[in-house]
């Protein structure tokens, strides 16, 4: 139970001055506060006896007393107001470190846990429950902090003032303890499904927002709509059984407290009219008690939002419990580019992808990679860069193990271009510098040719400065793989890979990108996924995957003369282009 706060309280140290202060003005708000009664219970007791003695009371006397409560409430209000800027700036600093490295720990989380969780689900984590977890972490523990003390401070009062009415008063907080037990699993659970419900209505949001085109060409708006008005519902019926729930418990304390005022009356009055108490006593007694109100209330209010909180706290650190991608060694030379499989055998989920991989690929030279779909060319790109971790002593650089690679460093030395070219909502100068943010407009302008983008430039309303939509939709399928690959040529890394970059655009623009790409990868490491041979003939070595393992291997002239898999996807292919010239 505690390790989930102290997920939060590990952030306080820093302000711990802060804090202190903070609890300094909290102590003398009540203290204040408390001591306001008992200047008007001497100031009515004075007038009352005065009063029965036949005399005038004496104006100096009251005033001095009347001034006396004016001047602690004002500096009780003052030490309130320096109590809740102080303990709540804090908890706005913990909700800010807390966001912060959770953003982090996401960030680095590796890919195999990202692609089994929703980005919905994720977001609400990031924002509703990093904020029920503030809401626990600062006004929750205030005001629990304020009962906590202001409660002992009050009765001590009462006590001494008259031990029998103070005694009559306690009963009922009895009840208020009770009531409090026995409803706090109830509001935490209540609290944890309504946050569940949220992050799923976040993540069904984002998906289909995220999908609005495949949901207007389907016609399915209907069905998407009927979805979420189905999860609105789900959430609506878990906020009503928290709000039942809350209400019982607001309820409860609201009546019992209501019957400590009531014992007051009952108990005072009889006092009152035997001579054994003041008018002032019954008055401070009835300040005291509703002094006492709100800190009975509010432990309803505040243990929903600490149980609020704990949930919230439990969904955080299910994320930040994740283990991260495994860094390498610090000190590593400079990536020159060789790369060497051996073995390699990899799978997800227990399914195997690639079985018995043993490839080499020199310094400088391309490597093709072909075959099926399914056969896993993608994933044994994506194992270079550790985007999944392949098994140790399998996949290596310049004759070192991608683990023993310090990530940042190896994944800056490989430039990739990702079969789903995904940009983001912001200029296409953006997008392309993406990676190296202090790319020249020379080198932007070399990047954007390379790619055979300068033609479309001249069509965007703006150039380079165009904002495409999210996900680049403003752009064709070919504009954002070119714009992908301009993103990749622009970093200038010794290892290049191209996840199919090129099968959205035409015949002739493959030819210019790949005439341009051929000089670009003469100094680079050049890996090209394709589902066209006209993408790899070009290649110094070609391999071709059939159900994870490499069915076939050589040059293209190999390979054709070979007479196997390959050599028939190549016929194949020349034989659409050639239908292709002949159609008008």
């Amino acid at each position: 139970m505690l390790d989930r706060w102290r997920l939060i309280l590990r952030y306080l140290p820093p302000y711990r001055r802060i804090v202190v202060w903070g609890f300094v003005s909290l102590t003398a708000s009540v203290a204040m506060i408390a001591a306001t009664p008992l200047c008007i219970r001497v100031a009515l007791n004075y007038v009352e006896a005065v009063a029965k003695a036949g005399s005038r009371p004496d104006l100096q006397t009251v005033a001095f007393w009347a001034g006396a409560a004016v001047v602690l409430t004002v500096l009780g209000g003052l030490s309130g107001f320096f109590k809740r800027y102080l303990l709540m700036g804090v908890s706005r600093r913990l909700e800010t470190d807390l966001r912060r490295d959770l953003f982090h720990h996401i960030q680095h989380l590796p890919r195999s846990y990202l692609d089994g969780v929703r980005t919905g689900d994720l977001l609400s984590r990031a924002t509703a429950d990093v904020e029920a977890a503030r809401l626990a972490a600062g006004p929750a523990m205030m005001y629990l902090a304020d009962a906590a003390l202001r409660t002992p401070v009050v009765l001590g009062l009462m006590f001494f003032l008259n031990v029998e009415i103070a005694t009559f008063a306690l009963l009922p907080l009895g009840g208020i303890f009770v009531t409090l037990l026995f409803m706090a699993p109830r509001l935490k659970e209540a609290s944890r499904v309504v946050q569940d419900q949220l992050a799923e209505i976040s993540a069904r949001a984002q998906e289909s927002f995220s999908g609005a085109r495949v949901v207007k060409t389907f016609a399915m708006e209907h069905r998407e709509q009927r979805d979420i008005d189905a999860r609105s519902i789900d959430y609506l019926h878990a906020n009503r059984r928290l709000a039942r729930v809350r209400g019982v418990v607001w309820a409860s304390i609201g009546f019992l407290t209501s019957c400590g005022v009531l014992v007051i009356f009952l108990v005072g009055g009889r006092q009152a009219i035997a001579g054994d108490a003041g008018i002032g006593d019954l008055v401070a007694f009835l300040a005291y008690q509703f002094m006492l109100t709100w800190p009975m209330m509010a432990l309803g209010f505040v243990l929903g939002m600490i149980q609020r909180g704990a949930a919230g706290l439990d969904r955080i650190r299910e994320v930040m419990e994740q283990p991260l991608e495994v860094e390498g060694d610090a000190d590593v030379p400079a990536v020159r580019g060789e790369i060497e499989i051996k073995g390699l055998t990899f799978g997800y989920n227990g399914d195997r992808v690639l079985s018995g991989i043993d490839l080499k690929v020199s310094a400088g030279s391309t490597l093709g990679i072909v075959g099926a779909t399914g056969s896993g060319k993608s994933t044994l790109v994506s194992l270079l860069p550790r985007l999944y971790d392949p098994p140790p002593g399998t996949v290596f650089i310049d004759g070192r193990d991608v683990h023993e690679w310090p990530l940042a460093q190896l994944r800056a030395a490989i430039a990739a271009v990702p079969q789903e070219a995904f940009l983001y909502s912001r200029s296409v100068r953006r997008n392309i510098t993406f990676g190296r943010q202090d790319a020249t407009d020379d080198e932007i302008e070399a990047a954007v040719l390379r790619a055979h983008l300068t033609p479309d430039l001249g069509q965007l309303s703006e150039g380079l400065e165009t904002v495409v939509g999210e996900r680049g939709v403003t752009l064709s399928g070919g504009q954002k793989q070119r714009t992908s690959l301009a993103r990749a040529l622009a970093v200038d890394a010794p290892i290049l890979i191209l996840d199919d970059p090129l099968s959205a655009v035409d015949t002739e623009t493959e030819a210019a990108i790949l005439g341009h790409l051929k000089e670009f990868g003469a100094q680079r490491t050049v890996l090209i996924v394709a589902h066209r041979i006209s993408a790899v003939r070009d290649a110094d070595h070609i391999v071709l995957l059939d159900e994870g393992r490499i069915a076939e291997a050589g040059t293209h002239a190999e390979l054709v003369e070979l007479g196997g898999a390959y050599a028939r996807m190549a016929r194949a292919q020349e034989l659409e282009e050639e239908i292709e010239r002949l159609e008008p």
